[in-house]
Protein backbone atom coordinates (compact mmCIF):
# COMPACT_ATOMS: atom_id res chain seq x y z
CA UNK A 1 0.00 0.00 0.00
CA UNK A 2 1.26 3.64 -0.83
CA UNK A 3 2.54 5.61 2.25
CA UNK A 4 -0.01 8.12 0.88
CA UNK A 5 -2.79 5.58 1.33
CA UNK A 6 -1.86 4.26 4.90
CA UNK A 7 -1.71 8.00 6.00
CA UNK A 8 -4.75 9.35 4.85
CA UNK A 9 -6.41 5.75 6.31
CA UNK A 10 -5.13 6.93 9.50
CA UNK A 11 -6.36 10.23 9.22
CA UNK A 12 -9.73 9.35 8.35
CA UNK A 13 -10.13 6.93 11.21
CA UNK A 14 -9.14 9.52 13.50
CA UNK A 15 -11.97 11.87 12.11
CA UNK A 16 -14.80 9.36 12.40
CA UNK A 17 -13.30 8.51 16.18
CA UNK A 18 -12.65 11.80 16.91
CA UNK A 19 -15.50 13.20 16.47
CA UNK A 20 -17.49 10.84 17.87
CA UNK A 21 -15.87 10.30 21.36
CA UNK A 22 -13.95 12.56 23.66
CA UNK A 23 -10.52 13.26 22.85
CA UNK A 24 -9.15 11.25 25.99
CA UNK A 25 -10.78 7.80 25.08
CA UNK A 26 -9.69 7.43 21.76
CA UNK A 27 -6.23 5.85 21.91
CA UNK A 28 -3.34 5.41 19.12
CA UNK A 29 -4.14 1.52 19.03
CA UNK A 30 -8.13 2.13 18.18
CA UNK A 31 -7.26 4.85 15.27
CA UNK A 32 -5.06 1.77 13.82
CA UNK A 33 -7.67 -1.07 14.49
CA UNK A 34 -10.40 1.09 12.71
CA UNK A 35 -8.05 2.10 9.90
CA UNK A 36 -7.26 -1.84 9.83
CA UNK A 37 -3.54 -1.24 10.19
CA UNK A 38 -1.13 -2.02 12.80
CA UNK A 39 -0.03 -0.15 15.76
CA UNK A 40 3.49 0.71 14.76
CA UNK A 41 2.52 2.22 11.26
CA UNK A 42 0.98 4.88 13.04
CA UNK A 43 4.04 6.98 14.28
CA UNK A 44 5.97 6.80 10.95
CA UNK A 45 3.58 9.55 9.90
CA UNK A 46 2.91 11.23 13.44
CA UNK A 47 4.75 11.63 16.78
CA UNK A 48 1.81 11.08 18.86
CA UNK A 49 -2.40 11.07 19.39
CA UNK A 50 -2.01 15.06 20.06
CA UNK A 51 -0.04 15.53 16.91
CA UNK A 52 -2.40 13.73 14.70
CA UNK A 53 -5.60 15.66 16.55
CA UNK A 54 -3.88 19.16 16.35
CA UNK A 55 -3.01 17.86 12.59
CA UNK A 56 -6.89 17.95 12.13
CA UNK A 57 -7.71 21.48 13.67
CA UNK A 58 -4.98 22.65 11.18
CA UNK A 59 -6.60 20.78 8.28
CA UNK A 60 -10.27 22.40 9.23
CA UNK A 61 -8.68 25.74 9.82
CA UNK A 62 -7.14 25.51 5.84
CA UNK A 63 -10.10 24.42 4.49
CA UNK A 64 -11.80 27.22 6.12
CA UNK A 65 -9.70 29.64 5.16
CA UNK A 66 -9.87 28.54 1.50
CA UNK A 67 -13.65 28.63 1.42
CA UNK A 68 -14.39 31.76 3.20
CA UNK A 69 -12.63 34.00 1.42
CA UNK A 70 -14.68 32.82 -1.88
CA UNK A 71 -17.57 35.11 -0.86
CA UNK A 72 -19.19 37.33 -3.71
CA UNK A 73 -21.44 40.89 -4.51
CA UNK A 74 -21.31 44.30 -5.52
CA UNK A 75 -22.19 45.80 -2.00
CA UNK A 76 -21.44 45.18 1.70
CA UNK A 77 -24.63 43.41 2.31
CA UNK A 78 -24.00 40.97 -1.00
CA UNK A 79 -21.11 40.40 0.30
CA UNK A 80 -21.61 39.36 4.12
CA UNK A 81 -24.77 37.54 2.52
CA UNK A 82 -22.57 34.93 0.70
CA UNK A 83 -19.94 34.68 3.58
CA UNK A 84 -22.79 33.69 5.72
CA UNK A 85 -24.05 30.91 2.72
CA UNK A 86 -20.53 29.95 2.62
CA UNK A 87 -19.84 29.44 6.42
CA UNK A 88 -23.71 27.58 6.97
CA UNK A 89 -22.50 25.62 3.97
CA UNK A 90 -19.09 24.75 5.72
CA UNK A 91 -20.59 23.72 9.11
CA UNK A 92 -22.58 20.90 7.28
CA UNK A 93 -20.42 19.95 4.73
CA UNK A 94 -17.49 19.58 7.19
CA UNK A 95 -19.83 18.45 10.12
CA UNK A 96 -17.08 16.01 11.55
CA UNK A 97 -14.33 18.56 11.19
CA UNK A 98 -16.41 21.05 12.73
CA UNK A 99 -17.34 18.45 15.90
CA UNK A 100 -13.91 17.91 16.49
CA UNK A 101 -12.69 21.73 16.35
CA UNK A 102 -15.70 22.53 19.56
CA UNK A 103 -13.20 20.71 21.61
CA UNK A 104 -10.24 21.43 20.29
CA UNK A 105 -10.79 25.23 20.68
CA UNK A 106 -11.05 24.53 24.83
CA UNK A 107 -8.12 21.64 25.04
CA UNK A 108 -5.73 24.07 22.17
CA UNK A 109 -7.27 27.57 22.76
CA UNK A 110 -5.05 28.79 19.70
CA UNK A 111 -6.36 27.02 17.43
CA UNK A 112 -10.23 29.25 18.32
CA UNK A 113 -7.91 32.44 18.23
CA UNK A 114 -6.50 31.39 14.60
CA UNK A 115 -10.05 31.00 13.97
CA UNK A 116 -11.48 34.22 15.62
CA UNK A 117 -8.40 35.90 13.42
CA UNK A 118 -10.01 34.72 10.29
CA UNK A 119 -13.57 35.55 10.67
CA UNK A 120 -12.21 39.25 11.75
CA UNK A 121 -10.05 39.50 9.10
CA UNK A 122 -13.14 38.89 6.74
CA UNK A 123 -15.55 41.19 8.33
CA UNK A 124 -12.82 43.81 8.08
CA UNK A 125 -12.70 43.10 4.54
CA UNK A 126 -15.95 43.24 4.13
CA UNK A 127 -16.95 46.27 6.02
CA UNK A 128 -14.06 48.44 5.16
CA UNK A 129 -13.35 49.46 8.91
CA UNK A 130 -11.80 47.87 12.26
CA UNK A 131 -13.90 45.24 14.09
CA UNK A 132 -14.99 45.63 17.73
CA UNK A 133 -15.83 43.05 19.81
CA UNK A 134 -19.01 43.57 19.69
CA UNK A 135 -19.23 43.52 15.90
CA UNK A 136 -17.28 39.66 16.10
CA UNK A 137 -19.75 38.85 18.94
CA UNK A 138 -23.28 40.11 17.43
CA UNK A 139 -22.55 38.85 13.78
CA UNK A 140 -20.26 35.59 14.33
CA UNK A 141 -21.33 34.54 17.61
CA UNK A 142 -24.98 33.83 16.22
CA UNK A 143 -23.73 32.81 12.90
CA UNK A 144 -21.13 30.25 13.80
CA UNK A 145 -24.18 28.83 16.46
CA UNK A 146 -26.54 28.49 14.30
CA UNK A 147 -24.55 27.08 11.92
CA UNK A 148 -23.65 24.60 14.27
CA UNK A 149 -26.82 23.28 15.54
CA UNK A 150 -28.28 23.58 12.08
CA UNK A 151 -25.98 21.39 11.12
CA UNK A 152 -26.74 18.43 13.82
CA UNK A 153 -30.29 19.24 12.76
CA UNK A 154 -31.47 20.49 15.90
CA UNK A 155 -32.76 23.47 14.11
CA UNK A 156 -34.99 24.63 10.85
CA UNK A 157 -32.80 27.32 9.72
CA UNK A 158 -33.85 29.72 7.67
CA UNK A 159 -31.38 32.19 6.58
CA UNK A 160 -33.25 34.82 5.46
CA UNK A 161 -34.09 35.21 9.00
CA UNK A 162 -30.70 35.45 10.42
CA UNK A 163 -29.88 38.07 7.38
CA UNK A 164 -32.88 40.23 8.88
CA UNK A 165 -32.03 39.63 12.39
CA UNK A 166 -28.05 41.00 11.40
CA UNK A 167 -29.32 43.47 9.43
CA UNK A 168 -31.86 45.01 11.52
CA UNK A 169 -31.69 43.77 15.11
CA UNK A 170 -34.20 42.14 17.39
CA UNK A 171 -35.84 44.73 19.82
CA UNK A 172 -37.66 47.35 19.16
CA UNK A 173 -37.13 49.54 22.73
CA UNK A 174 -33.75 50.94 23.57
CA UNK A 175 -32.38 51.23 27.34
CA UNK A 176 -30.65 54.38 28.11
CA UNK A 177 -30.24 53.30 31.79
CA UNK A 178 -26.48 53.68 32.77
CA UNK A 179 -27.48 52.03 36.29
CA UNK A 180 -29.04 48.85 34.44
CA UNK A 181 -26.51 46.65 36.22
CA UNK A 182 -26.35 47.71 39.52
CA UNK A 183 -28.26 45.62 41.74
CA UNK A 184 -27.46 42.59 44.25
CA UNK A 185 -26.97 38.80 43.19
CA UNK A 186 -28.60 36.34 45.22
CA UNK A 187 -27.54 33.17 45.53
CA UNK A 188 -29.94 30.20 44.88
CA UNK A 189 -30.54 28.10 47.43
CA UNK A 190 -28.35 25.02 47.59
CA UNK A 191 -30.23 21.78 46.95
CA UNK A 192 -30.99 19.56 50.16
CA UNK A 193 -27.95 17.26 51.28
CA UNK A 194 -29.50 14.04 50.50
CA UNK A 195 -27.26 11.32 49.72
CA UNK A 196 -28.09 11.35 45.77
CA UNK A 197 -27.04 14.73 45.91
CA UNK A 198 -24.21 14.63 47.95
CA UNK A 199 -23.00 11.65 44.78
CA UNK A 200 -24.13 14.61 42.22
CA UNK A 201 -21.94 17.60 43.93
CA UNK A 202 -19.14 14.73 44.40
CA UNK A 203 -19.11 14.07 40.46
CA UNK A 204 -19.23 17.42 39.18
CA UNK A 205 -16.05 18.14 41.45
CA UNK A 206 -14.53 15.33 40.23
CA UNK A 207 -15.48 15.55 36.37
CA UNK A 208 -14.52 19.23 36.53
CA UNK A 209 -11.05 17.92 38.30
CA UNK A 210 -10.47 14.88 36.19
CA UNK A 211 -12.81 14.45 33.22
CA UNK A 212 -15.37 11.82 33.14
CA UNK A 213 -13.75 8.96 31.54
CA UNK A 214 -10.72 9.02 34.44
CA UNK A 215 -13.56 9.26 37.30
CA UNK A 216 -14.31 6.02 38.71
CA UNK A 217 -17.22 5.24 40.12
CA UNK A 218 -15.35 4.20 43.86
CA UNK A 219 -13.69 7.51 43.01
CA UNK A 220 -17.11 9.25 43.64
CA UNK A 221 -18.23 7.49 46.77
CA UNK A 222 -14.96 7.48 48.54
CA UNK A 223 -15.17 11.29 47.69
CA UNK A 224 -18.28 11.46 49.98
CA UNK A 225 -17.24 8.36 52.23
CA UNK A 226 -19.71 5.96 51.02
CA UNK A 227 -19.59 2.56 49.65
CA UNK A 228 -19.91 1.82 45.67
CA UNK A 229 -23.22 0.03 46.28
CA UNK A 230 -24.76 3.11 47.23
CA UNK A 231 -23.93 4.79 43.88
CA UNK A 232 -26.50 1.89 42.43
CA UNK A 233 -29.11 2.64 44.62
CA UNK A 234 -29.58 5.97 42.84
CA UNK A 235 -27.67 6.05 39.35
CA UNK A 236 -27.98 2.45 37.46
CA UNK A 237 -24.11 3.53 35.24
CA UNK A 238 -22.07 6.13 35.32
CA UNK A 239 -23.43 7.07 32.04
CA UNK A 240 -26.86 8.20 33.78
CA UNK A 241 -24.86 9.55 36.45
CA UNK A 242 -23.67 12.17 34.06
CA UNK A 243 -27.14 12.51 32.45
CA UNK A 244 -28.65 13.83 35.83
CA UNK A 245 -25.82 16.42 36.60
CA UNK A 246 -26.19 17.33 32.91
CA UNK A 247 -30.36 18.75 33.73
CA UNK A 248 -28.65 20.35 37.14
CA UNK A 249 -26.51 22.17 35.56
CA UNK A 250 -29.19 23.45 33.01
CA UNK A 251 -31.87 24.00 35.84
CA UNK A 252 -29.32 25.79 37.88
CA UNK A 253 -28.74 27.80 35.15
CA UNK A 254 -32.13 28.97 34.36
CA UNK A 255 -32.97 29.41 38.37
CA UNK A 256 -30.17 31.79 39.10
CA UNK A 257 -31.04 33.57 35.87
CA UNK A 258 -34.76 34.04 36.76
CA UNK A 259 -34.07 34.68 40.43
CA UNK A 260 -31.58 37.52 40.06
CA UNK A 261 -33.80 39.19 37.08
CA UNK A 262 -35.12 42.37 37.93
CA UNK A 263 -38.95 43.28 37.31
CA UNK A 264 -40.25 46.20 35.45
CA UNK A 265 -37.49 46.00 32.65
CA UNK A 266 -38.38 46.18 28.74
CA UNK A 267 -37.43 43.13 26.63
CA UNK A 268 -33.88 44.46 25.82
CA UNK A 269 -33.17 44.80 29.07
CA UNK A 270 -34.28 41.65 30.12
CA UNK A 271 -31.88 40.08 27.38
CA UNK A 272 -28.68 42.51 28.42
CA UNK A 273 -29.42 41.16 32.05
CA UNK A 274 -30.09 37.69 31.32
CA UNK A 275 -26.30 37.46 29.33
CA UNK A 276 -24.86 39.25 32.96
CA UNK A 277 -25.97 37.25 34.51
CA UNK A 278 -24.99 34.13 32.70
CA UNK A 279 -21.54 35.63 32.65
CA UNK A 280 -21.80 35.70 36.43
CA UNK A 281 -23.19 31.92 37.00
CA UNK A 282 -20.77 30.43 34.66
CA UNK A 283 -17.52 32.52 36.28
CA UNK A 284 -18.68 31.00 39.55
CA UNK A 285 -19.09 27.79 38.34
CA UNK A 286 -16.38 27.88 35.00
CA UNK A 287 -16.15 23.69 35.48
CA UNK A 288 -19.62 23.41 34.18
CA UNK A 289 -18.65 24.31 30.75
CA UNK A 290 -16.57 21.92 30.39
CA UNK A 291 -18.63 19.18 31.88
CA UNK A 292 -21.10 20.21 29.45
CA UNK A 293 -18.53 20.19 26.89
CA UNK A 294 -17.55 16.72 27.20
CA UNK A 295 -21.10 15.63 27.70
CA UNK A 296 -21.83 15.84 24.34
CA UNK A 297 -19.48 13.25 23.33
CA UNK A 298 -21.19 10.71 25.66
CA UNK A 299 -24.80 11.85 26.65
CA UNK A 300 -25.83 13.96 23.42
CA UNK A 301 -29.18 13.48 23.77
CA UNK A 302 -29.26 15.01 26.61
CA UNK A 303 -26.98 17.71 25.79
CA UNK A 304 -29.38 18.31 22.93
CA UNK A 305 -32.29 18.85 25.52
CA UNK A 306 -30.07 21.34 27.74
CA UNK A 307 -30.11 23.49 24.79
CA UNK A 308 -33.40 22.54 24.12
CA UNK A 309 -34.82 23.94 27.47
CA UNK A 310 -33.39 27.08 26.92
CA UNK A 311 -34.96 27.45 23.37
CA UNK A 312 -38.15 27.29 25.15
CA UNK A 313 -37.30 29.76 27.52
CA UNK A 314 -36.23 32.11 25.11
CA UNK A 315 -39.19 31.60 22.91
CA UNK A 316 -41.73 31.51 25.67
CA UNK A 317 -40.13 35.22 26.37
CA UNK A 318 -39.77 36.16 23.18
CA UNK A 319 -42.42 39.09 22.44
CA UNK A 320 -42.60 42.29 20.68
CA UNK A 321 -39.87 41.56 18.10
CA UNK A 322 -38.87 42.24 14.58
CA UNK A 323 -38.51 38.97 13.29
CA UNK A 324 -41.59 36.44 13.22
CA UNK A 325 -39.17 33.24 13.59
CA UNK A 326 -38.88 32.80 17.31
CA UNK A 327 -36.93 30.08 17.09
CA UNK A 328 -34.08 31.51 14.68
CA UNK A 329 -34.07 34.27 16.80
CA UNK A 330 -33.82 32.35 20.46
CA UNK A 331 -30.71 30.63 18.65
CA UNK A 332 -29.44 33.41 17.58
CA UNK A 333 -29.34 35.27 21.11
CA UNK A 334 -28.19 31.75 22.46
CA UNK A 335 -25.47 32.05 20.04
CA UNK A 336 -24.48 35.48 21.25
CA UNK A 337 -24.63 34.17 25.01
CA UNK A 338 -22.16 31.14 24.62
CA UNK A 339 -19.55 32.85 22.60
CA UNK A 340 -19.42 35.68 24.62
CA UNK A 341 -18.78 33.19 27.92
CA UNK A 342 -15.88 31.61 25.39
CA UNK A 343 -14.33 35.44 25.05
CA UNK A 344 -15.07 36.27 28.57
CA UNK A 345 -14.34 33.30 30.76
CA UNK A 346 -11.68 31.88 28.45
CA UNK A 347 -10.28 34.02 26.15
CA UNK A 348 -10.27 37.24 28.18
CA UNK A 349 -10.77 39.43 25.30
CA UNK A 350 -13.85 40.96 27.17
CA UNK A 351 -12.63 43.50 30.30
CA UNK A 352 -15.45 45.25 31.07
CA UNK A 353 -18.57 42.91 30.61
CA UNK A 354 -20.93 46.15 31.30
CA UNK A 355 -19.50 48.20 28.75
CA UNK A 356 -20.04 45.71 25.93
CA UNK A 357 -23.44 44.80 27.00
CA UNK A 358 -24.18 48.51 26.63
CA UNK A 359 -22.78 48.35 22.92
CA UNK A 360 -24.17 45.27 22.46
CA UNK A 361 -27.39 46.76 23.15
CA UNK A 362 -27.14 49.12 19.76
CA UNK A 363 -26.98 46.31 18.32
CA UNK A 364 -29.63 44.26 19.86
CA UNK A 365 -31.89 47.28 18.52
CA UNK A 366 -30.51 48.80 15.25
CA UNK A 367 -28.32 45.47 13.63
CA UNK A 368 -25.23 46.23 11.58
CA UNK A 369 -26.49 49.08 10.11
CA UNK A 370 -25.65 48.98 6.89
CA UNK A 371 -27.59 50.66 3.67
CA UNK A 372 -25.71 49.18 1.33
Amino acid sequence: MRKANIREKIIDSAIELFSKKWYETVSVAEICRNANLSNGVFYNYFKNKQQLFEYLLNYLLEILKNEFYKYSGNTKKEKLKSFFNIVFGAAKKYKTLVTIFREGQYRFPQYEKELRNLYIDILKRILDREISEVDYIYIIGGLRFLGIMSSYGWINMNVEDFFDIVFNGVFFEKTNDNKLFDFDIKECEEEKKTTKQLLINAGIDLFSQKGYYKVKIFEITNYVSLAVGTFYIYFPSKEEFLKEIVRQIGHKTRLFISKNLPLDLNRLEKELIGIYLFLEFFKRNKNYYEIIREAEFVVNKEVREYYVEFKKSYIKHLRNIKNRNKEVTAMYLMGISHYTGIEYLFENTIKDKKKFLFELSKYLTKGINIKT
